[in-house]
């Protein structure tokens, strides 16, 4: 046997014993386990709790770009009198890309009219500015017909609108018998930019890039269209086509004032005041 600790001789034999080892390495081994699922627990926990508090779907995303925070139309009130019959369906869509907002008219019957007086009617249940206004004179671009009386004459834009016992018709000519209808049965009338013929676009010569509205049919009812984005012409009447639009002509854009009311009573507005040294600022209005 050798004399010094830890020596053996060739002919002497060491048994070494595993327990102490393994039990080490076994203990170890646990731990690492219930570490592992530990850890585990604790991501499954902090995931659900994401998903709850900030999981949406690319669906519920688009609606509140849309609508939720659209600069362009705001709640203003509740107005309580207002008939529940009478109303306005909003429908907020994307065309291509395109955000665009849909009213659509409720048992009510249009009109047009001139001045200011008809946004404080509380029966109105959707006011959208039509006719432009020239820069030059301030008078109404093109004719315009309230209840049969001629209140605007001249060629002004091949777009037309006629109201004729409560029916609307929109189209495109540069003479058309609608007027002299409307001049014979206390109809109305107005002419503006031309968007969408037989479900093609009309393309006008101004450029540049406004909040756009229109007038257009689809699927039969007529509706009041409103861009979300600034847009050129070409490409508003090219979102219109692309919702289904069939005829549509032009309403006053940019930060013309507008206003409707939905089914229970909620007031919507868009755009800004008309300038009330201005004189024909003129409206749509359905009742």
């Amino acid at each position: 046997m050798s004399n010094r600790q830890g020596e053996i001789n060739d002919d002497e034999i060491r048994i070494i014993s595993s327990k102490s080892g393994s039990s080490d390495k076994g203990r170890h081994g646990n731990i690492r386990v219930i570490l592992w699922i530990l850890a585990s627990i604790l991501l499954i926990g902090i995931l659900a709790i994401m998903f709850f508090l900030t999981g949406k779907t690319e669906e519920d995303a688009l609606y509140k770009e849309i609508s939720e925070e659209s600069p362009i139309i705001k709640n203003d009130m509740t107005l309580e009198s207002i008939s529940a019959k009478a109303h306005v369906i909003r429908t907020d869509t994307i065309a291509d890309g395109i955000g665009l907002t849909i009213l659509t008219p409720q048992d009510a019957t249009p009109t047009l009219e001139v001045g200011n007086d008809v946004l404080n009617d509380s029966t109105a249940v959707l006011i959208v500015q039509a006719a432009d206004v020239r820069k030059d004179n301030g008078g109404i671009a093109g004719a315009y017909v309230v209840k049969g009386e001629l209140l605007s004459k001249g060629e002004a834009k091949a777009g037309f609108c006629s109201i004729i016992n409560g029916e609307v018709t929109v189209g495109v000519a540069d003479a058309t018998p609608m007027l002299e209808q409307a001049l014979t049965s206390d109809g109305y009338f107005f002419r503006q930019y031309p968007l969408v013929v037989g479900g093609q676009i009309v393309e006008n010569e101004p450029k540049g890039k406004y909040i756009r509205r229109a007038l257009a049919e689809i699927d039969g009812n007529i509706n009041v269209v409103i861009s979300r984005d600034r847009l050129s012409f070409h490409d508003f009447s090219q979102a219109l086509i692309d919702v289904g639009v069939r005829k549509a002509i032009y309403l006053v854009g940019g930060e013309a004032y507008g206003r409707y009311y939905d089914a229970d009573g909620n007031v919507f507005t868009f755009g800004s005041p008309w300038d009330e040294k201005i004189d024909n600022v003129n409206y749509m209005v359905w009742r």
